[in-house]
């Protein structure tokens, strides 16, 4: 991150404290989905209206909808206190300044940074971590702006929601050559099952046997995770069946009669249920996982993941921020805040974190992760 200073600070800025930090030290230029960049080397521009002397240092990267720019992030000339505000006159307190500000901004990049180190917290990794990581965040970050976190009993705006996205780059790792995608523990398996359990409970999750799994499933890493992690059972995205596993064409001879179009997944295993009826077709000798082209129109490409370990770390990637989107709907953040929507945030994040898990699935417009990202009708991801 670098750092953008101004080239000078108007009169109206009469707070000193504010006026040395913006020409010695300077904000982040972008960070915690803050956007600073404009006021590099450039005039810190007058907030139009009122008689308060707001100026625009900023704004974030998401937008709430339909907007044409995100919320804009505003500095109180006289006190030195920092806002959210959308152009009217209610405003959300981010910052009880200018250097709160800053180190706010470093420390939710520092989350995302720490994560992917692997050698970081002795390479421990699951939801479990996710919420360690997130208590000492949040506990450092009220030692930072002592006067912001303890103003009222509601969260202040914009911090939580960034600290979250950022954290959840600590639920696995990177596997090794030779090795998974992602090493998945049972943990997160486990929160992933409760997440999808529509009926609010603790989830399900089977763990197959080791002599029901069949020969042709040779890929090793996934044999472990199968046997030692085990799937998540039900699930509205990806709904796994109990043993035993069986080849597509086992599964369904109908389509499978010799004019399917893409005849070699035949002996692939099927896997289970994935979004628009198509069932995952898993690839035994590499892990790879596909889907059919059932509706003989290509779409969507075989592509899926680059394994089980991927798909399982980019559902529960999407599910943590669809339950995050879901605490805040239905009117809950109403009076929370004045200007914040933490689902704009949320909404503008998930394509890139889900994305992010495994580039591939997202490599052109056919993929189906992609689909149904920018399926319009159904609202994306998280609509």
């Amino acid at each position: 991150m670098g750092c953008a200073r101004v080239a000078g600070v108007p009169g109206g800025v009469v707070h000193a404290g504010s006026r040395e930090f913006l020409t010695l030290e300077g904000l982040p230029a972008t960070g915690a989905f803050l956007d600073f960049g404009a006021l590099d080397g450039g005039p810190l521009r007058a907030f139009p209206g009122g008689a308060e002397r707001l100026f625009v240092l900023g704004e974030t990267d998401y937008c709430t909808p339909f907007a044409a720019v995100g919320t804009l992030v505003l500095l109180d000339g006289t006190s030195g206190e920092v806002f959210l505000g959308n152009g009217g006159p209610q405003r959300d307190l981010l910052a009880s300044d200018l250097t709160a500000l800053a180190a706010l901004v470093r420390e939710v990049e520092a989350v995302g940074e720490a994560a992917r180190r692997p050698e970081a917290l002795d390479g421990r990794r699951g939801p479990a971590v996710v919420a360690e990581v997130m208590a000492g965040a949040e506990r450092r970050m009220r030692e930072i702006d002592p006067g912001l976190y303890g103003r009222a009993a509601t969260p202040p705006a914009h911090w939580g929601t960034a600290l979250l996205v950022r954290a959840l780059g600590w639920g696995a790792l990177p596997g090794g050559p030779g090795g998974p995608a992602y090493e998945v523990g049972a943990e997160l398996v486990a929160e992933l099952a409760a997440l999808t359990d529509e009926d609010g409970g603790a989830g399900l999750v089977h763990r197959f046997r080791p002599e029901a799994l069949p020969d042709a499933l040779v890929h090793a890493p996934t044999r472990r995770l199968l046997t030692e992690v085990g799937l998540p059972l039900g699930g509205a995205m990806f709904g796994v069946g109990e043993e035993p596993l069986v080849t597509m064409a086992q599964a369904y001879p109908e389509y499978f009669d010799g004019e399917e179009e893409r005849p070699y997944q035949r002996d692939f295993l099927a896997l289970g249920d994935w979004p628009t009826d198509l069932t995952i077709a898993l690839d035994g000798a590499t892990g790879r996982l596909e889907l059919p082209d059932w509706y003989d129109d290509g779409q969507p490409e075989a592509y899926l993941n680059r394994d089980l370990s991927a798909l399982l770390y980019a559902l529960w990637t999407y599910e943590r921020l669809r339950a995050e989107w879901e605490r805040w709907d239905h009117g809950l953040g109403d009076g929370t805040w004045a200007v914040f929507d933490p689902q704009s945030l949320l909404s503008t994040v998930v394509d890139r974190l889900v994305e992010a898990v495994d580039p591939e699935a997202f490599a052109s417009p056919g993929r189906s992760w992609r689909l149904l990202a920018e399926d319009g009708h159904m609202g994306g991801l998280l609509g």
